[in-house]
Protein backbone atom coordinates (compact mmCIF):
# COMPACT_ATOMS: atom_id res chain seq x y z
CA UNK A 1 0.00 0.00 0.00
CA UNK A 2 1.06 3.57 -0.86
CA UNK A 3 2.71 5.60 2.25
CA UNK A 4 0.76 8.74 1.54
CA UNK A 5 1.66 12.47 3.47
CA UNK A 6 -0.52 14.49 6.04
CA UNK A 7 0.64 18.21 5.05
CA UNK A 8 0.84 20.94 7.72
CA UNK A 9 0.68 23.89 5.38
CA UNK A 10 1.19 27.52 7.73
CA UNK A 11 -0.54 29.77 5.94
CA UNK A 12 -0.92 32.89 8.68
CA UNK A 13 1.44 35.62 6.85
CA UNK A 14 -0.08 39.01 6.99
CA UNK A 15 1.39 39.55 3.64
CA UNK A 16 3.29 42.63 4.67
CA UNK A 17 6.29 42.81 2.59
CA UNK A 18 3.29 42.35 -0.46
CA UNK A 19 1.72 45.83 0.47
CA UNK A 20 -1.68 44.40 -0.25
CA UNK A 21 -3.19 44.39 3.44
CA UNK A 22 -4.12 41.10 3.69
CA UNK A 23 -3.24 37.61 3.92
CA UNK A 24 -0.91 36.12 1.34
CA UNK A 25 -3.09 33.17 1.02
CA UNK A 26 -6.10 35.05 -0.64
CA UNK A 27 -3.73 36.85 -3.21
CA UNK A 28 -4.76 35.69 -6.65
CA UNK A 29 -2.82 34.32 -9.34
CA UNK A 30 -4.73 34.41 -12.54
CA UNK A 31 -8.01 34.80 -10.59
CA UNK A 32 -7.28 31.75 -8.14
CA UNK A 33 -5.94 32.31 -4.69
CA UNK A 34 -2.31 31.61 -3.75
CA UNK A 35 -3.45 29.07 -1.28
CA UNK A 36 -5.92 27.28 -3.69
CA UNK A 37 -2.99 26.95 -6.04
CA UNK A 38 -1.24 25.49 -3.78
CA UNK A 39 -3.54 23.01 -2.49
CA UNK A 40 -4.00 21.93 -6.04
CA UNK A 41 -0.01 20.98 -6.26
CA UNK A 42 -0.39 18.94 -2.99
CA UNK A 43 -3.29 17.11 -4.66
CA UNK A 44 -1.59 16.70 -8.34
CA UNK A 45 1.49 15.24 -6.51
CA UNK A 46 -0.70 12.11 -5.46
CA UNK A 47 1.12 11.93 -2.16
CA UNK A 48 -1.04 13.30 0.34
CA UNK A 49 -4.05 12.16 2.02
CA UNK A 50 -4.45 14.91 4.38
CA UNK A 51 -3.83 18.59 5.06
CA UNK A 52 -3.95 20.92 8.17
CA UNK A 53 -4.14 24.53 6.66
CA UNK A 54 -2.89 27.42 9.43
CA UNK A 55 -4.06 30.37 9.47
CA UNK A 56 -4.89 33.48 11.89
CA UNK A 57 -7.95 33.02 14.08
CA UNK A 58 -9.93 35.51 12.91
CA UNK A 59 -9.28 34.28 9.33
CA UNK A 60 -10.89 30.73 9.90
CA UNK A 61 -14.23 30.73 8.28
CA UNK A 62 -13.07 32.97 4.98
CA UNK A 63 -10.17 30.14 4.44
CA UNK A 64 -12.97 27.53 4.52
CA UNK A 65 -15.23 29.31 2.58
CA UNK A 66 -12.65 29.67 0.27
CA UNK A 67 -11.31 26.06 0.01
CA UNK A 68 -14.66 24.75 0.08
CA UNK A 69 -15.79 26.59 -3.16
CA UNK A 70 -12.57 25.72 -4.89
CA UNK A 71 -12.16 22.41 -3.75
CA UNK A 72 -14.44 20.28 -6.33
CA UNK A 73 -12.22 21.44 -9.38
CA UNK A 74 -9.37 21.96 -7.69
CA UNK A 75 -8.50 19.34 -4.94
CA UNK A 76 -11.49 17.21 -4.86
CA UNK A 77 -9.94 13.87 -3.05
CA UNK A 78 -8.02 16.06 -0.58
CA UNK A 79 -9.25 15.56 3.27
CA UNK A 80 -8.50 18.73 4.84
CA UNK A 81 -9.16 20.93 7.44
CA UNK A 82 -8.15 24.89 9.25
CA UNK A 83 -6.84 25.38 12.60
CA UNK A 84 -5.87 28.90 13.94
CA UNK A 85 -2.15 29.46 13.87
CA UNK A 86 0.11 31.28 16.54
CA UNK A 87 2.32 34.51 16.83
CA UNK A 88 5.43 32.51 15.40
CA UNK A 89 5.51 30.04 12.46
CA UNK A 90 7.15 27.98 14.73
CA UNK A 91 3.87 28.75 16.95
CA UNK A 92 1.95 28.09 14.16
CA UNK A 93 2.97 24.44 12.66
CA UNK A 94 2.98 22.92 16.34
CA UNK A 95 -0.63 23.71 16.62
CA UNK A 96 -0.93 21.73 13.13
CA UNK A 97 1.09 19.04 14.84
CA UNK A 98 -0.67 18.69 17.83
CA UNK A 99 -3.71 17.74 14.96
CA UNK A 100 -1.78 15.07 14.24
CA UNK A 101 -2.96 11.78 15.70
CA UNK A 102 -0.95 9.30 13.76
CA UNK A 103 1.76 7.20 15.36
CA UNK A 104 3.56 6.28 12.28
CA UNK A 105 4.87 7.77 9.15
CA UNK A 106 5.48 11.11 7.49
CA UNK A 107 4.54 14.68 8.14
CA UNK A 108 5.52 17.66 5.41
CA UNK A 109 5.51 20.99 6.27
CA UNK A 110 4.98 22.78 2.95
CA UNK A 111 4.67 26.87 3.08
CA UNK A 112 1.17 28.05 1.79
CA UNK A 113 2.74 30.48 -0.26
CA UNK A 114 4.75 28.20 -2.60
CA UNK A 115 2.45 26.19 -5.27
CA UNK A 116 4.88 25.25 -7.46
CA UNK A 117 7.13 22.73 -5.53
CA UNK A 118 5.48 19.98 -7.63
CA UNK A 119 5.49 16.22 -7.45
CA UNK A 120 9.41 15.75 -8.51
CA UNK A 121 9.87 18.05 -5.31
CA UNK A 122 8.14 16.13 -3.01
CA UNK A 123 9.10 12.49 -4.74
CA UNK A 124 12.34 13.17 -3.77
CA UNK A 125 12.10 15.18 -0.41
CA UNK A 126 10.08 12.09 0.66
CA UNK A 127 12.26 9.22 -0.54
CA UNK A 128 15.21 10.68 1.39
CA UNK A 129 12.97 11.14 4.97
CA UNK A 130 11.82 7.86 4.28
CA UNK A 131 16.13 7.42 4.29
CA UNK A 132 17.12 9.11 7.33
CA UNK A 133 14.02 10.24 8.88
CA UNK A 134 14.59 14.00 7.87
CA UNK A 135 14.63 15.61 5.04
CA UNK A 136 14.41 19.15 3.27
CA UNK A 137 13.82 20.52 0.03
CA UNK A 138 17.17 22.80 -1.04
CA UNK A 139 18.67 23.97 -4.60
CA UNK A 140 22.36 25.29 -5.00
CA UNK A 141 23.29 29.25 -3.88
CA UNK A 142 23.84 31.15 -7.04
CA UNK A 143 25.09 34.14 -5.59
CA UNK A 144 28.09 34.90 -3.44
CA UNK A 145 27.04 35.24 -0.02
CA UNK A 146 28.97 37.57 2.49
CA UNK A 147 29.04 37.69 6.39
CA UNK A 148 28.67 41.34 7.09
CA UNK A 149 28.97 42.95 11.03
CA UNK A 150 26.53 46.02 12.83
CA UNK A 151 28.71 48.61 11.05
CA UNK A 152 28.25 46.82 7.34
CA UNK A 153 31.47 45.44 6.84
CA UNK A 154 31.98 42.28 5.59
CA UNK A 155 33.39 39.90 7.83
CA UNK A 156 33.98 36.64 5.97
CA UNK A 157 32.64 35.32 2.70
CA UNK A 158 31.17 31.52 3.02
CA UNK A 159 32.53 28.99 0.32
CA UNK A 160 29.47 28.72 -1.62
CA UNK A 161 29.80 25.05 -2.76
CA UNK A 162 29.08 24.16 0.77
CA UNK A 163 25.76 26.57 0.46
CA UNK A 164 22.08 26.21 -0.24
CA UNK A 165 18.86 27.67 -0.25
CA UNK A 166 16.54 25.27 2.12
CA UNK A 167 12.85 25.27 0.29
CA UNK A 168 9.88 23.32 1.53
CA UNK A 169 8.85 20.88 1.58
CA UNK A 170 10.44 19.41 4.85
CA UNK A 171 9.42 16.21 5.34
CA UNK A 172 10.61 14.19 8.50
CA UNK A 173 8.82 10.71 10.14
CA UNK A 174 6.17 12.15 12.46
CA UNK A 175 7.84 11.31 15.66
CA UNK A 176 11.24 12.89 14.85
CA UNK A 177 9.32 16.23 13.74
CA UNK A 178 7.58 15.70 17.87
CA UNK A 179 10.93 15.59 19.19
CA UNK A 180 11.99 19.07 18.03
CA UNK A 181 9.09 20.57 19.14
CA UNK A 182 9.89 18.81 22.49
CA UNK A 183 13.13 20.19 22.52
CA UNK A 184 11.78 23.71 21.54
CA UNK A 185 9.79 23.75 24.18
CA UNK A 186 12.73 23.55 26.70
CA UNK A 187 14.94 25.50 25.14
CA UNK A 188 12.63 28.45 23.16
CA UNK A 189 14.11 29.83 20.34
CA UNK A 190 13.16 31.34 17.34
CA UNK A 191 13.93 29.77 13.88
CA UNK A 192 12.77 29.93 10.50
CA UNK A 193 11.97 26.16 9.70
CA UNK A 194 11.49 23.31 11.26
CA UNK A 195 14.21 21.52 10.19
CA UNK A 196 16.05 24.00 12.69
CA UNK A 197 14.71 22.44 15.20
CA UNK A 198 15.20 18.78 14.14
CA UNK A 199 18.86 19.32 13.63
CA UNK A 200 18.98 21.52 17.34
CA UNK A 201 17.41 17.94 18.69
CA UNK A 202 20.75 15.80 17.43
CA UNK A 203 18.83 14.50 14.51
CA UNK A 204 20.36 14.45 11.32
CA UNK A 205 18.65 16.15 8.22
CA UNK A 206 19.49 15.30 4.56
CA UNK A 207 19.12 17.45 1.48
CA UNK A 208 16.90 16.63 -1.54
CA UNK A 209 16.89 18.56 -4.79
CA UNK A 210 14.40 21.22 -4.92
CA UNK A 211 13.51 23.51 -7.60
CA UNK A 212 14.44 27.01 -8.77
CA UNK A 213 10.78 27.38 -9.78
CA UNK A 214 9.57 26.56 -6.36
CA UNK A 215 9.46 30.03 -5.05
CA UNK A 216 7.71 31.49 -2.06
CA UNK A 217 5.51 34.33 -3.17
CA UNK A 218 6.71 37.71 -0.75
CA UNK A 219 6.68 40.45 -2.60
CA UNK A 220 5.00 42.10 -5.89
CA UNK A 221 8.09 40.63 -7.99
CA UNK A 222 7.47 37.33 -7.08
CA UNK A 223 3.98 37.61 -8.25
CA UNK A 224 5.08 39.09 -11.37
CA UNK A 225 7.26 35.81 -11.46
CA UNK A 226 4.51 33.14 -10.40
CA UNK A 227 2.37 34.40 -13.32
CA UNK A 228 4.52 33.28 -15.88
CA UNK A 229 5.54 29.92 -13.99
CA UNK A 230 1.61 29.34 -14.38
CA UNK A 231 1.53 30.43 -17.65
CA UNK A 232 4.32 27.83 -18.36
CA UNK A 233 2.83 25.40 -16.57
CA UNK A 234 -0.58 25.95 -18.10
CA UNK A 235 1.16 25.53 -21.54
CA UNK A 236 3.05 21.93 -21.17
CA UNK A 237 -0.69 20.80 -19.86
Amino acid sequence: MKELLTVIVPAAGAGRRMGFGKNKAFITIRDVPLLVLCMKMLAETGMVRRVIVVTRAWEITETERMLKEYQPDFFPDINWLVTAGGRERQDSVANGLALVTDESGYVAVHDGARPFAGTEVFARTFARAKEFGAAIAAVPLKDTVKVVDARGIVVSTPERSSLCAVQTPQIFEINVLRKGYDFLKEHPVAVTDDASLVEASGHPVAVAEGSYENIKVTTPEDLLLAEKILEKQSRSE
